[in-house]
């Protein structure tokens, strides 16, 4: 009886620490749109309307969620959080009130599709017997941009697909959660090395043709990705290391062979040998976070707009230029604590399948952030992905939205097994007493 008043103790406290944890964020949603709104002198009606909808629309998803399964609350309202700030500072630098609209609509598809990630995850059980059916489909999705009608180039990479001129998806971002899910399936049950090779030539394959498509973030996300999932799910350390030794060895081979990949390290090099063409869009972002300080510019306060793609690639410059250092510093430890809650999720996950499905899930999220964040700030050469949640794109935060489901469903299959074990040990203390 003692361990279960325990047990509702630790859950009244969680409850009343997400519940803080909501009201935070549906302030900040609040102010910063009605800042946005009355900040000239005419009126912004979308930002007004935002300045309500976000923070419902926040609680109605928290508490929907939470009412239909037990899901980690804190990842769902730190997703959501992270979804409105790209609506946030979209709807300050983005020079047509079309791009924050887009951005709403695509993030209410994307948290439609949330809820169908966290489902399928829940019900679904015959993730091995369909592993060579998605292995197909994912590499024939990977493949459609060289369809002559389809396929189409931007920014140098070959890597999107157009509907009818009117809607553009980039299939590498949607075959993200695939890609996880099938590694996951492969690696299993600790299979040794000739078992996994089938599921490693696969991902061998897919950074094939996204190297072929210049698509150089996606080819790194993939690559690494699999290689974590690998050792976590094997402990061959020898091999793990082995393939990052090939790894290593194949993007020197691309550097010396394609041109683009050394355009972008020279880019990275030296950004001022170039000022005013391929190094013009590096040097403003670093002129921007620059000139943000310690507490930034504020809203509608800064030059954004100077940077190329300021609304996609480099939205995390945009952001420290108007929003400061110590906010970005804390947008990251908002990433960092999407990930140590999902590795939690991952430890208490009671079969491999879905413990090895959220360890990918998380860190295929922390390396995004972290080639995006250090290609904005010149730690690292540039590689065109995307601030997950945040920037500009329907493939991105679509994709996002969907692993975070796959995320969500298996915490909350986490909390059910929890439950029944509680329930378990307290007949067995009835029994015993």
């Amino acid at each position: 009886m003692a361990r279960n008043k325990v047990e509702k103790m630790k859950k009244a406290l969680m409850r009343s620490n997400t519940r803080l944890l909501l009201s935070a964020v549906m302030l900040f949603q609040a102010a910063a749109m009605l800042l946005i709104a009355f900040q000239k002198g005419a009126i912004n009606v979308q930002a007004l309307i935002l300045a309500a909808a976000l923070p419902l629309g926040t609680a109605l998803v928290t508490v929907v969620m939470g009412r239909i399964w037990p899901v980690d609350r804190a990842i769902l309202i730190l997703v959501l959080f992270l979804c409105s700030i790209g609506v946030i500072a979209l709807s300050d630098i983005a020079r047509s009130d079309v791009t924050p609209r887009t951005h709403a609509v695509y993030a209410c598809a994307g948290i439609v599709v949330m809820f169908i990630g966290a489902a399928l995850i829940r019900s679904w059980r015959s993730w091995k017997k369909t592993l060579p059916l998605l292995m197909a489909l994912c590499v024939i999705a990977l493949l459609t941009p060289y369809l002559p009608k389809f396929g189409i180039s931007k920014n140098g990479a070959r890597n999107w697909v157009g509907i009818e001129n009117v809607l553009t998806v980039q299939p590498s971002e949607f075959m993200k959660p695939v890609v996880i899910v099938c590694l996951a399936a492969g690696f299993s049950n600790r299979p040794r090395f000739v078992k996994c090779l089938p599921v490693i030539g696969f991902a061998a394959v897919c950074c094939g043709i996204l190297l072929a498509e210049k698509d150089l973030g996606a080819v790194l996300l993939y690559f690494l990705t699999t290689v974590a999932m690998y050792y976590v799910a094997t402990s061959n350390a020898f091999i793990s290391l082995a393939g990052l030794g090939m790894g290593a060895g194949a993007a020197v081979l691309a550097y010396r062979a394609l041109p683009y990949v050394q355009a972008r390290v020279a880019i990275w090099q030296n950004p001022w040998s170039d000022y005013e063409h391929s190094g013009y869009q590096l040097i403003q972002s670093l002129i921007a976070i620059g000139s943000g300080g310690l507490f930034g510019m504020g809203l509608g306060m800064g030059m954004p707009r100077n940077i190329p793609l300021y609304y996609s690639d480099f939205i995390f410059a945009s952001i420290t230029e108007e929003f400061g250092l110590i906010f970005a510093i804390g947008l990251i430890a908002v990433y960092v604590l999407i990930i140590m809650r999902g590795l939690i999720v991952a430890f208490n996950a009671r079969t491999s399948f879905h413990s090895l499905a959220s360890f990918g899930l998380v860190i295929m999220l922390g390396l995004q952030t972290m080639l995006i964040v250090g290609g904005n700030t010149k730690l690292l050469p540039l590689s065109g992905v995307t601030l997950p949640l945040v920037c500009y794109g329907g493939s991105s935060l679509v994709s996002t939205f969907f692993s975070m489901g796959l995320l969500l469903g298996i915490s909350s299959m986490n909390a059910e097994d929890e439950a029944r074990d509680i329930e378990q040990l307290e007949l067995r203390e009835e029994m015993n007493d």
